[in-house]
């Protein structure tokens, strides 16, 4: 049996009723027990370190530093 840990900390926001029904139909979708579960999903998903957001990030930097070479490699082509 897994070990549940007791979370002790609350977080409070203040939806709209419409926010509040998309949510919950979101839930439902997902499958989620509760829109608590959802929004906490949701929060821990956006700080983990390997969020899709800081991939995508981290990607553009790839492409960048690419791209920056091969801008560097034509300047070099043309001023010769």
């Amino acid at each position: 049996m897994p070990i549940i840990k007791r979370r002790t900390k609350i977080v409070s926001v203040r939806l709209l009723a419409e926010e509040y029904t998309q949510l919950l139909q979101l839930c439902h979708s997902r499958g989620a027990r509760s829109v608590s579960d959802l929004a906490r999903d949701a929060m821990l998903g956006v700080t983990s370190p390997s969020s899709q957001l800081e991939g995508k990030v981290i990607e553009m930097d790839a492409r960048l530093v690419a791209l920056r070479k091969e801008v560097a490699k034509l300047s070099r082509l043309l001023g010769a």
